[in-house]
Parts: C-alpha cells; structure tokens; sequence
C-alpha cells in the first residue's frame, strides 16, 4: 500500500506543477487582455515557439541554464517559482485531504488565488475574470455539502459587504480610496469558498501580516510606491499636462519623492490570498484557541 500512496502523491504533485505551468500563462497574459489559450507559449525575447520538452515544469528551467535556447535571453525565477509553489500545495492538500471532492475544491480555488497573488504584486488589479467567476463558482460548489451554502451566502455577502464599509469609512476619514474594489470582490470570493467564518481569521491574519511586511520593507530602506490614482486624480493630471504643453515652458525634471510611511500603498490582495489557504490549514486551531 505504501507504494501506491508514494506514486499517488508524485502523481499529485505532478499535476500541481502542469497546472503551475498554465498558470503562468494566467499571469502573464490576462492582465494583458490576451488569450490564455491562444498561441502556444513563446519566448517574450525572440518570440519563437517553445518547444514542448523545453517546457516541462521546474525541470525545463534549470536543464535550459535559465536561459531560452533560441535567443539565450534569462528566463525568470517566477516561472518555476509559481510552478513548484501550486504543486507543493496541491502536494500538502493532498496529504490533508486524501483524494476527496474536498481536495479537488480547495485545490482550484488555491491555483485561483495563486494567479490573483502574483497580478496583484505586478500590476497592483485582481482581475474581475478571475474574482466575479469565483464567486459564482464558490457558492455553487458549497451545495456539495450538506447545508454549507447558508454559511457560502452569508460569507459572500459579508465578506464583500463588510470589507467595502471598512474601505469607504477609511475614505471619509482619509479622504482618499484605501482599498481598491478588487479587494472587496476577492473578500467575497474568500467567503463563497469558505464560509462566513473564515472572515474573522483572513482580516485579521492579513492586516497582521501585511502590516509586518510593510515595516519590513520600510525599516530595510526599499521604497514603498504611492497609491494607485484614482480616477478624477488621472484627469487632473491630463488637464495638467494638456496645459503644460500650452504653455510650452521649460520646467526642470526631478524625481518625484518617495511617499511617506503611511502614504504608501502595498497590494492587500496578496495578503487576502495566503491567509485563506492559512486557514485551510489552521482554522481549527485558531477557532481552538477562542474557546473556553
């Protein structure tokens, strides 16, 4: 027996790392508003076709010297990297959950959640393709258990619900967006999957740890970027700059200044994400701790 459980999780594993691979595809092309299913992967150097053994999971990488064949351009630790990361979750799904309907629902929202992290680091958006969709799917899968799409609708409801007040109070009190619409849509998304007890845990695992982050990062000196501008923010600046060229004054150029501590915004998406498969796996725990 033990044989065939050691090839059941290599086979698991496996299928993490292929998966991985599309998602890579995910990433790269979708905040692009390009086909993920169409053309065939291409080296964004030479643009020519990767072959289909040089594009095995994480072993392509390192057989190629990190390199493309054709062009010798680098290829990015973030390829592999996601790769390895979505087959070692399906990997310790896998472990907690046996092959259950339980592991093939944690599994995709998990690879969700993965390409949602890694477009927010890039381009600071969750994709509405990614968070509306999840929703939907979410509370439809909650109807596999007996009763949980009760808990599935009020999670959604509260998780979107609740996370758009704490934005929209911070915006009174700031007097600026503090978080974008992706988040609260993800929230909800969060919710449909896993219930409206999953909320307390996520919020407050996240906040913890975005905020450590963010102190991290600003004690080590790397600079923190300024909020996203919103939009009547943009058309200032258009008007501004259509004045500028009427004018057509030479005005010296300098850097524009680093903002400060709190002025500084860092994508909460990613935080969102990794503290929903944290409670995966440590909800009974945490919930544990709370009771009497």
């Amino acid at each position: 027996m033990e044989i065939y459980r050691l090839l059941e999780g290599v086979m698991v594993f496996l299928f993490g790392a292929t998966l991985g691979s599309f998602l890579n595809v995910v990433i790269h092309r979708l905040p692009r508003c390009e086909s993920i299913v169409k053309p065939r992967s291409r080296c964004p150097g030479c643009d020519h076709l990767i072959r289909w053994y040089d594009n095995v999971p994480i072993l392509s990488f390192f057989l190629l010297g990190r390199k493309c064949r054709d062009c010798g351009q680098p290829i990015s630790f973030r390829y592999p990297l996601v790769e390895a990361l979505t087959a070692g979750l399906a990997l310790v799904l896998w472990l907690k959950l046996g092959l259950s309907k339980e592991l093939g629902v944690h599994f995709a929202f998990t690879a969700a959640l993965i390409a949602t992290t890694f477009i927010d680091i890039d381009h600071r958006i969750i994709p509405n393709e990614i968070s509306l969709p999840g929703i939907l799917i979410g509370f439809a899968c909650s109807f596999l258990w007996e009763g949980f799409w009760v808990s599935s609708l009020i999670g959604l409801l509260a998780g979107g619900g609740g996370l758009l007040g704490i934005s929209l109070l911070y915006s009174v009190i700031r007097g600026r967006e503090g978080m974008g619409m992706g988040d609260v849509k993800l929230l909800a998304m969060l919710g449909a999957w896993l219930g409206w007890q999953c909320l307390i845990f996520i919020l407050l695992f996240a906040s913890i740890q975005g905020v450590l982050l963010a102190v991290i990062l600003w004690v080590s000196g790397v600079e923190l970027k300024p909020p996203l501008p919103e939009e009547w923010e943009e058309e200032e600046e258009e008007e501004g700059e259509k004045e500028k060229e009427k004018e057509k004054e030479p005005e010296e150029v300098g850097e524009e200044p680093a903002p400060s501590f709190l002025a500084a915004a860092i994508p909460f998406g990613p935080f969102l994400a990794v503290s929903a498969v944290e409670y995966i796996f440590l909800a009974d725990w945490f919930y544990s701790l709370l009771r009497p």
